[in-house]
């Protein structure tokens, strides 16, 4: 009996320490000026089309509303400005993105971007893609954790030389947002076994083959086909294990880098490079602070910033 309460509490620790325990936020750092960096481009390219999130737009909300399956309607509105305050609304959500990706507001800061960007992303659900929604995901994790400890200019003016290690709600939050990417690759690779373009390998070709997809012309693959199936296989396998990958610590850097490879990939050869770097900057979280601190920071003389 003895024996088995000991095996009880030594569970319960371990997984207290691994939820809760002190970190090193080096690595929420990256992810954090990753993450609002690609946040402050989108935003900065919002200024281009700001009446597509008015009700003058090709798909304003209300039309949206009628297709969109119940499951996939918001249940209460963020459209909380009129749409003429859209401009003074973005100008003050590129600010906040750009104090944020420098290190500094902290919770409150990043609270108030993702409540504004959330807003704009409910004004019209066709004109946002895959980094808006995964972005705004991840930046919720953020709103709750000490992101702009590490990696802020304002350490560098008040020339800081020790930084606190995450608080208990900040540790959580990292292993949630580790759990959430795994599970986003996972359930996209189980979900892409459902389609049958993915089984007979024509999957990647009805994207490459179509110019409005694509920055580069991919019809020279029709002279070497069994490329375009064994890229689809690659990508299944590298998402449907990306779990256990990257838990294991032999196999994580090699199936980062080939994260890494995939998602520039899409970004340079599709256009979605805002997609490819809010997907990158997870992987920041899976990387060892010590390696960073030595392989990035201190090269670039901010070991004490």
């Amino acid at each position: 009996m003895k024996h088995l309460q000991f095996q009880i509490k030594k569970a319960w620790a371990l997984w207290d320490e691994f939820w809760f325990a002190p970190q090193n936020l080096l690595g929420l750092a990256f992810l954090r000026i990753t993450l609002c960096g690609t946040f402050l481009y989108m935003s900065i390219m919002r200024f281009y089309n700001l009446w597509y999130f008015t009700d003058a737009s090709w798909l304003p909300k209300d039309k949206a509303l009628l297709i969109l399956p119940e499951f996939g309607r918001p249940m209460f509105s963020w459209n909380f400005w009129p749409d003429s305050m859209n401009l003074q609304i973005n100008i003050l959500v590129v600010i906040l993105f750009a104090l944020l990706t420098l290190g500094i507001g902290g919770r409150i800061f990043t609270a108030l971007a993702w409540i504004i960007n959330i807003g704009f992303l409910n004004r019209n659900y066709p004109a946002h893609f895959g980094a808006d929604v995964i972005g705004s995901l991840f930046l919720f994790y953020l709103i709750f954790t000490n992101s702009c400890e590490r990696l802020s200019v304002l350490n560098l003016i008040r020339k800081k030389k020790t930084f606190k290690p995450s608080d208990m709600v900040s540790s959580m939050m990292i292993r949630m947002m580790q759990f959430q990417i795994m599970a986003i690759y996972a359930y996209t690779g189980w979900e892409k076994l459902k389609g049958y373009s993915w089984w007979d390998g024509t999957a990647l070709w009805s994207v490459l083959a179509n110019p409005q997809m694509t920055t580069v012309d991919f019809s020279f693959l029709r002279q070497i086909p069994w490329v375009i199936p064994v890229l689809g296989y690659m990508t299944i396998i590298f998402e449907v294990y990306f779990p256990p990958m990257v838990i294991w610590n032999k196999s994580r850097h090699i199936w980062l880098l080939i994260g890494v490879g995939m998602h520039l990939g899409i970004g340079i050869f599709m256009g979605l490079m805002p997609f490819a770097t809010i997907m990158l900057s997870t992987y920041f979280l899976f990387l060892s602070p010590i390696a960073l601190e030595q392989k990035i920071v201190s090269k670039l003389d901010f070991s004490k910033n």
